[in-house]
């Protein structure tokens, strides 16, 4: 069976201090012994031999030697478990330590991941979701609507021409166009309503609980906003915008369903908006 640290310092220090008590109880007598010799010589009147007087002298001197040596021991044994004692706690303190390093390096790999998981689904140019970020919303307010029986609708806003428009303009030009279109929906819907870019020349709102002449009515409107205060930038021209409604049906079960009816719409549909 292994010995636990606690328990091997004190069986020496147990060994030492009986040394300790050998060796002074072998010094005591020799030291009482010479006492005794120089002290009944006088009384007696005899003359001790000077080989009995040498040899209590080195016995003296030898018991003296282990005596010191068994003290100095005796010590060093005594002080081990107060190092054996610190030393786990030591351990223990280095242990916690790496443990939170350990765990702060968790936690800023999980922020980090986190922040990259959020700018996937950011639009770079406008802020505003992109086409990722609403799909996961849409289904999500699918499974919503279906719980609750409640109408949802999408608009999809498009800026005819936008390729060659951008091809011809310099880069803040393009850039301004983006922003006004979507500092102007953001302001314009509900708080809770969703908006995102949906491609480089469309946008997307979802309006929630909004059947179809709901938001063809919102979408009306919508566009006269957009239209009204061209970014200075354009020169106080807009480019032409196309934007339809479309409610979405029972048997759309997915944003891409919803999606593609939106842009498959008649244009002539479109202009009734």
């Amino acid at each position: 069976m292994a010995t636990s640290p606690n328990k091997t310092p004190k069986v020496s220090a147990q060994e030492g201090m009986a040394g300790l008590k050998i060796w002074g109880g072998a010094f005591a007598g020799c030291a009482a012994a010479i006492a005794l010799a120089y002290g009944a010589a006088p009384v007696l009147d005899i003359s001790l031999p000077t080989w009995l007087l040498a040899g209590l002298t080195v016995a003296a001197a030898l018991t003296l030697a282990g005596t010191m040596r068994a003290v100095f021991k005796t010590l060093g044994r005594v002080d081990a478990p107060a190092a054996t004692a610190e030393r786990p706690e030591a351990d223990q303190r280095e242990g916690a330590s790496r443990t939170d390093e350990n765990r702060r390096g968790q936690e800023e790999a999980g922020k980090s991941r986190l922040d990259i998981e959020r700018l996937q689904d950011i639009d770079p140019v406008t802020g505003l979701g992109n086409r990722r970020a609403l799909q996961v919303r849409t289904m999500q307010e699918f499974n919503r609507a279906d719980r609750e029986g409640t109408p949802l609708s999408l608009l999809l806003l498009e800026v005819e021409g936008y390729d060659a428009l951008a091809a011809s303009w310099k880069a803040d030009v393009a850039e301004a166009l983006q922003l006004h279109i979507a500092d102007t929906l953001k302001s314009f819907v509900r708080p809770y309503d969703v908006v995102a870019r949906v491609s480089p020349s469309e946008f997307g709102v979802l309006l929630l609980g909004a059947a179809g002449p709901t938001a063809a009515s919102i979408a009306r409107r919508l566009k006269s906003a957009v239209m009204a205060q061209p970014p200075l930038l354009l020169g106080g021209d807009m480019p032409d915008i196309r934007i339809f409604a479309v409610e979405r049906q029972l048997k759309e079960a997915s944003f891409d369903e919803v999606l593609t009816r939106a842009r498959s719409t008649p244009i002539s549909d479109r202009e009734l908006i």
